[in-house]
């Protein structure tokens, strides 16, 4: 398939494939060393916490069909296999050994390192160790969009058809980690092209078809099933990240894109302002309810500058850039705080652990209010949750229906006044660090190690 007046193909030079795992793995390994020094330590992100516990909610239920329906789809199908923080570290540090495996054919074609060390100066930092220990999902996001925007490059260079064809099909996939996805290639696809018609790769339909179809059809197709089987359609923008970095935190951290973008400016093109579009798409994303982190915006742009490398820059340049990378990766070591566990995640884990020797179904519990417990349980076997068949009816009567009721510092749903006194016929077990825990009499006790939380040196002085 190759559009009308397509110039011949040019080979393109490629490092051995050992050389390329080489690099790959050197470039992966930190963040994933890193990431399971921290874990042994006690520590998982929110991200990881809310990914793990709705793929053990449908494991133990064996209603696999939910995670159909969860946005983003992909990572919680990856997760399924085993939903372990080791199996996190490995899905992410997959995407970044993808990432590194891409920019060395960078490399390749330009004669020059510079693209892998722009790459390293990211990834060998606190905001690489984000991708394995805190959301594997941004790593598999960039590795799809990095290879979409390649193909994309090669498609505008060669007219070949089959790039634009793969360009949207790793523009779709990346939709199912994140709405950049669909957001670039409706841009790059349709709107770019009409203000700037030098961007039209000829036919124009055919460019919207390629990349704008795949991600549109992923959406539709996932939000009709979703209404069908489960009622409601999910809007695509849950904020698995809390918060999203301000524009002015972006442009801290992406110092050499901004060089990068200066130098195309220098000399104009229309293709410059396929520099500008995952900048704008990033500043305007969190008004649209999607968050992402630091991490995922500064190597997103880095990826972006690195693509976007002029082809003749002399040798003072590449020095100057290459600098400037590890400046700020220097910088970044010394200014972004690591993560260390908390003492309100020491505590949750304590109290998720004690719970999880309970029998099955029979602690009833408002999981609308208990985020912080389930992002530490190791199973939802012990738990009758609102998702439930018979929640309604153990609320009601539940002496008749479990053998214990937890109720969390801000639990709003259950009723009873149970975050007062005990329901008839239940006696209180133990209340701590917000956690109140009622028990029939006859059923077994289950006490939490309250000094589990303590840190070494909290103990030392204790003692």
């Amino acid at each position: 398939m190759v559009s009308p007046g397509t110039p011949p193909l040019p080979t393109e030079p490629r490092a051995a494939r050992w050389v390329r795992a080489v690099l790959a793995v050197l470039a992966a390994a930190p963040p994933a060393v890193a990431a399971w020094l921290l874990i042994g330590q006690g520590w998982r992100s929110d991200a990881h916490g809310a990914f793990l516990q709705r793929v053990l909610f449908a494991a133990d239920r064996g209603r696999l069909e939910l995670l159909g329906f969860e946005y983003p789809p992909l990572p919680f199908l990856l997760l399924l296999p085993s939903p372990t923080d080791g199996w996190t570290i490995l899905l992410g540090a997959l995407g970044l050994a993808g990432l590194a495996w891409c920019v060395v054919d960078e490399c390749t074609s330009r004669r020059t390192l510079l693209p892998y060390l722009l790459l390293l100066s990211v990834l060998c930092t606190p905001l690489g160790l984000h991708f394995t220990a805190a959301n594997f999902n941004e790593a598999l996001g960039l590795a799809a969009l990095f290879v979409g925007w390649r193909h994309y490059r090669r498609w505008w260079a060669t007219r070949k058809t089959v790039h634009g064809l793969y360009t949207g099909l790793w523009l779709g996939l990346a939709f199912y980690t994140s709405p950049l996805g669909l957001g670039l290639a409706l841009i790059a696809g349709a709107v770019l092209p009409i203000l700037f018609p030098r961007l039209q790769i000829p036919p124009f339909a055919s460019q919207m078809v390629l990349l704008v179809f795949p991600g549109f059809a992923a959406t539709v197709t996932w939000a009709y099933l979703s209404w069908v089987f489960t009622g409601r359609v999910a809007f695509p923008f849950t904020p698995w990240e809390r918060d999203s970095p301000t524009v002015v935190q972006i442009l801290q951290w992406t110092v050499p894109y901004l060089v990068v973008t200066a130098m195309a400016i220098l000399r104009p093109k229309v293709t410059t302002a396929g520099m500008l579009l995952p900048f704008l798409l990033l500043a305007a994303a969190t008004f649209t309810g999607w968050h992402f982190s630091l991490a995922f915006a500064a190597t997103m742009l880095m990826l972006v500058a690195i693509v976007a490398l002029p082809a003749d820059m002399n040798r003072p340049q590449r020095w100057l850039l290459a600098s400037i990378a590890i400046l700020q990766a220097v910088a970044a070591w010394w200014l972004l705080p690591w993560p260390t566990p908390s003492d309100a995640d020491r505590r949750d884990r304590a109290v998720a652990q004690a719970l999880a020797v309970a029998p099955p179904r029979s602690i009833l519990l408002d999981d609308r209010w208990a985020s912080g417990l389930l992002k530490w349980t190791p199973s939802f076997a012990p738990y009758l949750t609102t998702r439930d068949t018979g929640f309604d009816i153990a609320l009601a009567l539940p002496s008749m229906a479990v053998q214990y009721i937890l109720v969390t510092a801000n639990d709003d749903g259950l009723s009873l006044d149970m975050d007062r006194r005990p329901p008839v016929g239940f006696v209180e077990e133990w209340s701590w660090s917000g956690y109140t825990l009622y028990r029939r009499p006859a059923a077994p006790r289950l006490p939490v190690r309250f000094t589990s939380t303590l840190t070494s040196e909290t103990r030392g002085s204790a003692q």
